[in-house]
């Protein structure tokens, strides 16, 4: 008989208590969980950053949904204390789990749905209420945001993210690059393609935060259709195309419109 394989942090075992804790980071960050909440996080009324994950939470969750091979001691053979389990789930849910409508995907399938539109600001105002959408609708979207001003706490789980996010704001920078080049359009000289990624990647996180906190103020700030996040895409494409070909950059622009002579 073949010897049992050693308890490892990759194993099919080792997922099942990951997604688990998945499943509790999303019920945690899920603003209307409704009955599904877990019992353990009703209780929980403001977020203590990940104090509430609990490797007992996960290890019962786990079980549940498992048929064999999960259980108290499966989970410390793998990690024998929460603390080395902590950043493992972590990096699970933000990199390596599945989710759906993931927008890189629509970051692939731009540039030739965008081009051939029959009106580009229709398509560009469509494609970024989408993604804003979906990333509304997966309660872990969230997660970056909970946990983010805490990574500088954290620098090998700082590390171990931040790889994923620079591939996914290349992906976006790869399909504007394309699109652009389609499209024959030329930016203003201090705008380039990974630049216009980085800043449409850190509106959408604002724009995400500020749904979630203010609501109300957003549901009325729609316009012909289209909503501030949609329009506020198409203010910023607007003003990095250089329309005449001038050269000149957008704060020059600027100036020139308000009647203002540099000194």
């Amino acid at each position: 008989m073949s010897p049992r394989p050693a308890p490892s942090r990759h194993d099919a075992t080792a997922r099942q208590f990951l997604r688990a804790a998945s499943a509790l980071i999303d019920a945690y960050l899920d603003d209307q969980p409704g009955d599904a909440r877990p019992a353990r996080l009703r209780s929980i009324r403001f977020p203590a950053a990940l104090d509430w994950l609990r490797t007992e939470d996960v290890i019962r969750l786990a079980a549940a949904e498992a048929d064999t091979g999960v259980s108290r001691k499966a989970f410390f053979n793998r990690w024998p204390t929460r603390d080395e389990f902590l950043p493992d789930a972590l990096v699970f849910a933000l990199v390596y789990d599945e989710v759906p409508d993931d927008p890189k995907d629509v970051a692939q399938q731009m540039p030739p749905e965008a081009s051939a539109a029959p009106s580009l600001a229709v398509s560009v105002a469509s494609i970024a209420e989408s993604v804003l959408d979906s990333l509304q609708r997966n309660p872990r979207s969230y997660l970056t945001l909970h946990i983010g001003p805490l990574l500088a706490q954290h620098p090998r789980l700082r590390d171990a993210i931040l790889p994923s996010m620079q591939q996914g704001n290349a992906v976006w920078a790869d399909g504007f690059a394309a699109l652009i080049d389609e499209l024959g359009v030329v930016l203003r000289p201090e705008w380039t393609p990974q630049r216009l990624a980085l800043a449409l990647q850190a509106a959408l996180d604002g724009f995400l935060l500020r749904n979630r906190i203010q609501p109300e103020d957003f549901l009325p700030s729609g316009w012909e259709g289209a909503g501030l996040f949609a329009d506020t895409v198409i203010a910023l494409v607007l003003g990095i195309i250089d329309a005449e070909q001038s050269g000149e950059p957008g704060r020059a622009a600027l100036d020139r419109l308000a009647g203002h002579q540099p000194s």
